[in-house]
């Protein structure tokens, strides 16, 4: 009788059990928060500036931008190393490092892991979002705010010019740097101790109080306060112990202001801060720094191969007056191996000749791959049957464009000419196209260098009637089979009555030889940061 009752009554039991279900979810939809609405774009606001959008790649619920759209959106500079896969974003006082399928990133020097690696997708490096930009407005001078439940980042400018303070433990002391958006020269800026406390007022300074109050404390000081009163900003540190000195060091080229406060012996662990576990600041480890500094050692730029065109029994070009191309070419070379060996020693230089003797073209790129080059600089003067033509140029391996150009490359091939048969018939058997797409790998950074060579070579010369021709490209013979960045540099027409007075003056020579120089400088400074 009891089990015909309760079969009977099944069915309204599971409408009761239905109505608690739908009641108990009810109520869990009330108590958690909804998940995240994934939108397709970050709209990306500026003060005074209109809204721009950028597309957002969902992945395990987590935003993914790219990197060089950001930057491209806020209007900052970037280079891209894509060998390494890694982008440096140039922001307007930091610099910092993403590298694609790496939780790591580098800002200003310091190394900080996400807890999610960036990915690589189509040809662009690709952030987490929330916590990409969690560092990048706690580490550098950017006032960003992200709203992550409306895909919004907002930028504001102009309200501070104090934006950031850090503080590094030292073996004899510690040292509390100010981030500035402007000049404090020495006569604005005191610090005194009051009662435990050491000041720091700069004058005529707005601060970031809400930036600067997430400082972490470390070495001496144990704890951080801001006050901002009309005439100056006031930064106040308490102080472990009194130091035995402190010192104000303003560096206007960094926009910085250093405060160092001097003890005698190393601070001992114990009287250190403990460092915040938040995953923003997570500290790599001695092996991973060590293993990540020793990959970077291999990619340094510490080798350069200069190339001075023909020799020997190849003059090359030869002017009206006799000059000829070969000697031109190597004064120039030697005059920029010394510069790279005075200022960059940690750089060593290698010509494929540095004397008159002939080398062929495929014992010239031997040498540079045998070698380990990093970066190949083959050297040139050009001559044109219209003598009015007249400049420098700069080029890269690739198909020839326009007639100039065409004329250009077979004047440089022809040194085959003064090579054994042998050695004709080697390059008459060479797949003329897919040597140039071998190149591929070295194109975008062998662009970006010949670009930099021609802009410093263009301001070297300037104030003379000697302009710069551009950039071009050319399947250039002693360019195929280099494994490495490498551009041709014409540096004048032999041809031209003035561009070759120009090329016979020593101090020109030196001219060109500096403004190589100077865009192989900045190519090494952008390319090493990007390792």
């Amino acid at each position: 009788m009891k089990r015909r009752f309760f079969l009977k009554n099944i069915p309204v039991l599971g409408f009761v059990f239905l109505e608690i279900k739908q009641a108990f979810s009810q109520i869990l939809q009330n108590i958690l928060p909804a998940p995240a609405q994934e939108l397709p774009e970050l709209t990306i606001q500026q003060e005074e500036q209109s809204s721009i959008t950028i597309p957002i790649f969902w992945k395990n619920q987590l935003a993914y931008v790219s990197a060089s759209q950001i930057a491209k959106a806020l209007q900052y500079r970037t280079y891209f190393n894509d060998t390494k896969k890694k982008i440096v974003l140039y922001l307007p006082q930091n610099k910092v490092v993403v590298t694609a399928n790496n939780a790591f990133i580098i800002i200003d020097d310091e190394t900080f892991q996400m807890p999610a690696s960036t990915l690589w997708l189509n040809n662009e490096i690709y952030t987490p979002v929330k916590y990409f930009l969690t560092l990048i407005q706690r580490h550098t001078a950017l006032q960003l705010d992200y709203d992550s439940n409306r895909q919004l980042l907002q930028m504001t400018t102009g309200k501070f010019n104090i934006t950031d303070v850090t503080i590094s433990s030292r073996e004899n002391g510690t040292v509390i740097r100010f981030k500035t958006l402007r000049e404090f020269k020495a006569g604005e800026i005191t610090a005194d101790m009051r009662y435990g406390w050491l000041h720091v007022d700069l004058y005529s300074g707005k601060i970031d109080s809400v930036r600067i109050k997430q400082t972490r404390p470390a070495g001496l000081v144990s704890k951080i306060k801001t006050f901002q009163f009309a005439e100056l900003a006031s930064v106040a540190f308490l102080l472990k112990k009194e130091p035995l000195a402190h010192e104000i060091i303003p560096q206007p080229e960094n926009n910085e202001v250093l405060v160092i406060l001097r003890t005698a012996e190393e601070i001992p662990e114990d009287q250190l801060s403990e460092e915040d576990s938040s995953y923003e600041e997570t500290e790599p480890s001695d092996e991973v720094k060590k293993q990540l500094e020793e990959e970077r050692r291999k990619w340094l730029i510490d080798m350069i191969i200069i190339d001075p065109g023909h020799g020997g029994r190849d003059p090359g070009t030869i002017a009206k007056d006799k000059t000829k191309e070969k000697d031109i070419v190597l004064a120039i070379a030697l005059k920029l191996g010394k510069l790279i060996s005075k200022e960059m020693p940690e750089v060593k230089v290698i010509y494929t000749r540095d004397s008159d003797i002939f080398i062929p073209l495929q014992q010239r790129t031997k040498i540079a791959n045998e070698n380990n080059g990093k970066i190949f600089i083959s050297i040139h003067a050009n001559s044109n049957d219209n003598k009015r033509a007249s400049g420098f140029e700069t080029y890269i391996l690739g198909p020839e464009k326009g007639d100039m150009a065409r004329d250009v490359v077979l004047k440089e091939n022809s040194v085959i000419n003064f090579e054994d048969s042998q050695t004709r018939n080697e390059y008459k058997g060479i797949n003329q196209i897919l040597a140039t797409m071998a190149q591929n790998a070295f194109s975008r950074q062998s662009e970006y260098l010949a670009s930099l060579v021609q802009q410093e070579v263009d301001k070297k010369m300037q104030g003379i009637d000697f302009k710069g021709r551009g950039l071009k490209q050319g399947p250039f013979w002693v360019m195929v089979g280099a494994s490495m960045p490498n551009i041709l540099v014409e540096t004048g027409f032999l041809s031209n009555a003035y561009d070759l007075k120009i090329l016979k003056t020593a101090a020109y020579q030196f001219k060109i030889a500096e403004g190589i120089f100077e865009g192989l400088k900045r190519y090494k400074r952008d390319y090493e940061s990007a390792i």
